[in-house]
């Protein structure tokens, strides 16, 4: 792979959630604006084996609300990209606190591209999750570099090669802390409502005008 091969993006979104008196229904929003870029991420990059969506400011609505109502409200969404994923050809992974959610095992038939939703979810969490599930299954065993990633939410999926965020400030977000060390970074404060196909295209162009250093 070439060092410009977008493989893997990822939106993070840092506007406040729609109808945040309405938790279903800002969790569906989420959803829908994940699907319509989604699609044009996938048709605009032949290359791009992945997307992911992270909305930072709707966990944080979710986290406030009482867990069945949290539940309920990510169920909703889990199945409404279910739907979405099947109308675009592509695997659908859950990631997050996803316990109580159905479809958690991703469709493998879809070409090798996936979409990923990031729900009820942090960093650090992921993290701290790979690392307990790694000495859960290799007791008394020290983790070494490299053996963290096969334990995380993105087993599988290549590292994000472009995180782009929109809408808020650029500021430091508990948001793929170890996928994204060495990702190139993106910024608009267009809101994510208003963002369209045009952005997205400029944000893509950017990123192949970039010279990658790697963290270098």
């Amino acid at each position: 792979m070439g060092d410009h091969d977008l493989r893997h993006l990822a939106i993070v979104t840092g506007t406040a959630p729609e109808h945040p008196e309405h938790l279903g229904r800002a969790v569906l929003a989420s959803c829908g604006k994940a699907r319509e870029i989604a699609q044009d991420a996938f048709s605009l990059v032949p290359g791009l084996r992945a997307f992911s969506w992270l909305d930072p400011g709707l966990d944080k609505l979710l986290a406030r609300a009482a867990a069945p109502a949290a539940a309920s409200a990510c169920a909703d969404g889990a199945r409404a990209l279910a739907t979405a994923a099947a109308d675009l050809g592509v695997s659908l992974r859950l990631c997050g606190l996803t316990d109580d959610l159905p479809g958690r095992e991703p469709d493998q038939s879809a070409g090798g591209r996936t979409l990923l939703w990031f729900q009820r979810y942090s960093g650090r969490g992921e993290i701290l999750r790979a690392a307990e599930r790694f000495l859960a299954a290799h007791p008394g065993t020290t983790l070494a570099d490299g053996e963290l990633d096969a334990w995380l939410d993105t087993a599988g999926i290549p590292d994000p090669d472009l995180v782009l965020y929109v809408g808020g400030s650029l500021e430091p977000r508990d948001a793929l802390l170890w996928q994204g060390s060495y990702a190139e970074i993106s910024h608009t404060l267009q809101p994510m409502a208003a963002f369209s196909s045009a952005d997205l295209r400029r944000a893509v162009a950017d990123y192949f005008d970039r010279q990658r250093r790697f963290g270098c």
